[in-house]
């Protein structure tokens, strides 16, 4: 087998299913321990195991790089789980003479998945390399999902991938220690966190590099600082008596990739949000065999004296070392744009410069390399990369030239050499691909239509052309409440990004700031027809990239026509509904409840194009209500939950 060619599919849920597959340096074997398995809550102890012995290639095949993928979909037969509940891949480990030790390889908050359809589904990935040493023979990988929902009605399809990268480790593993692991109470007197936190010291006979690795999320909610999961508290660690680094755990919400979203995604969290991958910290340490050393982490001084229910859940590890064998070793982690990744959905499809994460595998200091990338078979583009990488340190990189997909999907390329100026002690994993897929080409000339919600201090927009110049927008501040701008756009020919900005991070719409009001973003053409329609529940950004053509053909309308949209679609009854149509149009409306199919409301209307129209049901009981228009021939459905106590 080619290096970076194969792509070896193993699928074992029972030990000694199959004989374990050996490539070569640079292949890549998948090892999938759970198949599209069923996840439901089990509600009388709040949380299932989902366990599966699990066949890994032998002890005598080195690994060069691990990568966890986790897909969620909805099942087909059930709704998609509707809250955002703890879900771990745990491996399931019997040390000798021991305990069962379940070490955490990840975590995923389960999103607010109650409005997801069938065709749904989303992946997630995270490296988890250090606990390579331990993914050999027979192993017992378990999913857990935790909650208390109703586990009759939905659930999840999840499937678990270990992405094994065959070739020698960039530093040669002399085994763990588990630190602090655990979910532990946070400004409880009775308990304090410090007591369960306390120093640990260590050694080892033979490492030169110890690594510790935290996972840490905080949950509960207080009655005095919303504690731990919506309070910003810091985190320090310690390396004997030295401060190695002091951070916040929190996360901002509004720019998941995963939306919208049935819940509250957009709130900002510790260390957290719902439908994501949590990231872990990692924190490097040069020791000298047979030293001993203390490890510790703090976490800020917090006291609620009435009625403590917040806690810190924590992983955390330490993995000892050999030093790395090469001096000059770069790595290509990870094509960020373009790429058809759903983590960098945000980002993609591109026309705009590429960007990528690099990696310093050598012991010596990564200062310069060449990076040569380009669309398979077009002519590559060079960016001689300068800087300052520490050894077994990560770096995002933006790349100058810009690259952009011709038609449909094609394969980018990016190879890295010359680390320092020498040649790689380690080429094999310096060549990565990923998925280019095309942005739209539209004419270059169009309107863009931006309707104002009622905090219209919060938005602005802009176009850039490929360089990052801003071509047109309208500035943070200009804006009216409820106001429906028109603004003709003319561009010279090329590559554009439209970035529609929200700077409180909830959109121009979500559900729980009704009182926000609702707002939308639209490209017509220059006679006023749709091609494109934006979610206005997008959170803190829209980035739509484009290339922009004198007459282009028409593009193709993905959005549904007529566009329906009910807001708020939580009310005690009653809501505006928006209706567009690119002519003049007959609709009919017609509102039914979903639990006994009753029409509670129906009503002929002519000529609409665009229009809001008032509607009040609030004579009719809490539940969900199905908002359906009828138009030329063709029914748009969309729902709302109607509860009187708002």
């Amino acid at each position: 087998m080619g290096k970076y060619a194969a792509f070896i599919i193993i699928v074992c849920i029972l030990a000694g299913t199959f004989e374990p597959l050996r490539g070569a340096p640079g292949d890549v074997i998948h090892v999938i321990s759970h198949d599209k398995v069923i996840a439901k809550t089990d509600p009388s102890k709040g949380f299932n195991l989902y366990s599966n012995k699990t066949l890994f290639p032998s002890k005598d095949i080195e690994y060069r790089k691990v990568v966890l993928y986790v897909t969620y979909e909805c099942p087909d037969s059930l709704h998609c789980g509707g809250w955002d509940y703890i879900d771990n891949v745990w491996l399931r480990h019997y040390p000798d003479g021991g305990d069962t030790l379940d070490i955490e390889l990840a975590r995923i908050i389960s999103p607010y998945g109650w409005w997801f359809d069938s065709s749904w589904h989303f992946t997630w990935h995270v490296n988890i390399t250090d606990f390579a040493f331990l993914l050999h023979d027979t192993v017992e990988v378990v999913f857990r999902h935790t909650g208390y929902e109703n586990s009759e009605d939905r659930g999840w399809k999840v499937t678990v991938d270990f992405a094994i990268t065959e070739g020698s480790p960039v530093m040669h593993s002399l085994g763990m220690d588990t630190l602090w692991c655990g979910s532990f109470a946070y400004g409880d007197s009775s308990k304090p966190i410090e007591k369960y936190l306390a120093p640990m010291a260590f050694s080892h006979e033979k490492a030169a590099v110890a690594r510790m690795r935290i996972v840490q999320t905080g949950h509960g909610m207080d009655d005095y600082e919303n504690c731990a999961e919506f309070c910003k508290k810091y985190r320090r660690v310690y390396l004997d008596t030295a401060l190695i680094d002091h951070k916040e755990i929190w996360r901002q919400c509004g720019d998941n990739p995963l939306y919208p979203q049935a819940g509250t995604w957009i709130f900002d969290r510790a260390g957290w949000c719902p439908g994501s991958m949590v990231t872990f910290d990692y924190y490097d340490f040069e020791i000298v065999p047979e030293s001993t050393y203390k490890v510790d982490i703090e976490m800020q001084a917090y006291l609620n004296a009435k009625n403590p229910t917040a806690n810190y859940y924590i992983y955390s590890y330490l993995f000892y070392y050999e030093k790395p064998w090469a001096e000059n070793d770069v790595a290509i982690e990870e094509i960020l744009a373009p790429s058809s990744n759903d983590i960098y959905s945000r980002l993609n499809p591109t026309c705009r410069q590429p960007m990528i994460i690099i990696k310093n595998n050598g012991s010596k200091a990564l200062d310069s390399v060449m990076i040569k990338y380009g669309i398979k078979g077009e002519e590559m583009a060079v960016y001689n990369w300068r800087g300052h990488l520490p050894s077994q340190q990560s770096l995002p990189v933006a790349l100058l030239s810009q690259v952009s997909a011709s038609e449909g999907r094609q394969e980018f390329k990016v190879t890295l050499k010359s680390p320092n100026g020498v040649e790689d002690e380690y080429p094999d994993d310096n060549r990565l691909t990923s998925i280019a897929i095309v942005p739209p080409i539209i004419n270059n000339e169009f309107i863009l239509v931006m309707r104002t919600n009622k905090e219209p201090w919060h938005n602005y927009y802009q176009i850039v052309d490929g360089d990052g110049v801003i071509v047109r927008g309208r500035a943070l501040g200009s804006l009216g409440p409820d106001s429906t701008y028109y603004d003709t756009v003319s561009l010279i020919p090329g590559c554009y990004q439209l970035m529609v900005t929200d700077t409180a991070g909830d959109g121009l719409e979500f559900w729980f700031n009704a009182a926000g009001g609702y707002g939308y973003v639209r490209l017509l053409d220059i006679n006023g027809r749709l091609f494109k329609n934006f979610n206005s529940d997008f959170g803190r950004n829209i980035n739509y990239c484009f290339n922009a053509v004198e007459n282009a053909p028409p593009p193709e309308l993905i959005d549904t026509l007529p566009l329906v949209r009910p807001f708020p679609s939580r009310t005690a009854g009653a809501f505006n509904l928006y209706l567009f149509a690119n002519d003049p149009t007959d609709m009919k409306v017609k509102i039914v409840s979903d639990s006994s199919q009753t029409v509670v409301y129906e009503k002929d209307y002519h000529g609409i194009k665009d229009a809001i129209l008032p509607l009040d049901i609030s004579g009719q009981p809490d539940g969900i209500y199905n908002v359906n228009v009828i138009a030329d021939g063709q029914t748009v459905k969309r729902r709302i939950r109607i509860k009187h106590d708002q």
